[in-house]
């Protein structure tokens, strides 16, 4: 049996990161230990001292992977995290000595699957993961010494075939370190499918390769919530692309929940879309612990709408508001400004939508697209992986700051806003910007409007 170190690289000090609790790192632990092998969770925020003391790679592990959930933070003023990575990565491989060359260094994770070639190499890595990650660990560690063999080979990876009845066994010390955070949440999946919606600037069917649709047996999925609950954590966030995407299945989820759970104090959250929302759902969400009914029309702008690939409509939105209301729901409408072709027609239309139907603490407002690979986004800017490792911006109307303060209700505009908005302003002047080279909207746009 191997001897593996898993290091969350995502849980580095580093300006901009706000590290969550490792769920994909877990779980390959626990795969792991399954099979019988030793394994070890290196998390900075457990144990913050190593990341500078690296003296710990020097303990005869057969196996060291290393896991990134983000590339960057979302804002436009922000500073890339690959830098650090780079630098950690140097830092433990030179640690390691001579017996670097007989460890199997592995990368993975969402961040990772965007950019894993790039990242293979610039972290000097035998085997990187794209996707899921359970399977291919299980593989890799059967014959380690012979997979470090290998140089910067990228692998697709292959469902976990327990993922439906596995109950996870969080490590209860590192549940304990993220338990104490001021905004302590864990997340949980429901289910693994590829989101259907298709939006122009999401890479998460990539991410995921997973297309098989496969759903949690409920009795464990209900024993993971308790435990988590048991750790002293009473924020849970479903982690599912969309978790009412198949509406069945999401019904039968929150009525156990609201049966058979019996866990006092706890919340929840997930994305949800506001097609399909129906009064059933509503009604069910409202018997339930449920914190947020979240969703991302992004724009609410018909057209805008249209060119970001959404596959719901304003009359959905209005709907889904409706029912929450009615049903005393709290919603969270995320709005991004600054998609392609944004015009001050469109930008009016939105925050003029936000003025007459939001409150503020129902808002989450950005300020322009970070192009990622993989992505209608990335094809419609003409830009490679390796461009986009440098946090990449789609080009906003520099216009569009005094259109945001013209027409956006003051009630709207709280401090912490304005300063993430002038932050937002100052960040275009320093970031990388591309333009779409062709886009839907030509189309779609006149007949939006209309």
């Amino acid at each position: 049996m191997a001897r593996i170190a898993l290091v969350n690289l995502s849980s580095l000090s580093m300006p901009g990161n706000d590290p969550i609790f490792p769920l994909g790192i877990e779980r390959i632990r626990q795969v792991l230990c399954e099979a019988g092998h030793s394994v070890r969770v290196v998390d900075f925020q457990r144990e913050p001292q190593l990341q500078r003391d690296h003296s710990w790679v020097r303990q005869g592990w057969d196996v060291v992977g290393m896991t990134i959930r983000n590339v960057d933070p979302i804002e436009l003023a922000c500073e890339s995290h690959v830098p650090h990575y780079r630098d950690y990565a140097a830092d433990l491989r030179e640690a390691a000595g001579a017996a670097a060359d007989s460890i199997l260094w592995v990368g993975g994770g969402p961040g990772f699957s965007l950019f894993a070639q790039e990242f293979t190499e610039a972290l000097n890595l035998n085997v990187g993961v794209v996707g899921p990650g359970e399977s291919v660990m299980l593989r890799l560690c059967k014959d380690p010494l012979r997979s470090a063999e290998q140089r910067n080979v990228v692998v697709t990876g292959t469902p976990d075939p327990k993922f439906s009845t596995r109950v996870m066994d969080y490590d209860p010390e590192l549940m304990a370190v993220y338990a104490s955070k001021r905004s302590a949440m864990i997340g949980v999946e429901t289910r693994r499918k590829s989101c259907y919606q298709g939006c122009t600037y999401c890479p998460y069917a990539h991410i995921t390769k997973d297309d098989w649709g496969a759903e949690r047996d409920i009795p464990a999925l209900l024993a993971e919530v308790r435990a988590i609950h048991d750790a002293g954590i009473r924020q849970i966030f479903f982690t599912d692309a969309i978790f009412n995407a198949d509406i069945r299945y999401a019904k039968k989820v929150v009525a156990a929940l609201n049966s058979d759970l019996d866990c006092p104090g706890l919340r929840w959250s997930a994305y949800f879309t506001p097609k399909p929302f129906d009064r059933e759902f509503a009604a069910l969400l409202a018997e339930s612990d449920v914190e947020y009914v979240v969703i991302s029309p992004d724009s609410l702008h018909p057209g805008m709408m249209n060119e970001i690939g959404k596959s719901f409509g304003i009359q959905h939105v209005d709907r889904c508001l409706e029912l929450c209301r009615e049903f005393g729901l709290k919603p969270k409408i995320n709005v991004v400004l600054g998609g392609p072709n944004e015009n001050e027609d469109t930008a009016r239309a939105t925050l003029e939508y936000i003025n007459q139907n939001l409150e503020p603490q129902e808002l989450v407002l950005h300020i322009g697209y970070r192009v990622l690979p993989e992505t209608a986004m990335s094809r419609q800017t003409e830009t490679t992986a390796k461009e986009l490792l440098e946090p990449t911006f789609l080009h906003i109307d520099p216009e569009m700051f005094g259109w945001l303060y013209k027409y956006l209700d003051s009630k709207f505009l709280k401090p912490e806003f304005i300063l993430n908005a002038a932050a937002a302003k100052r960040g275009l002047r320093s970031r990388r910007v591309v333009r779409a080279q062709y886009s839907v909207a030509r189309k779609l746009l006149p007949l939006a409007v209309q």
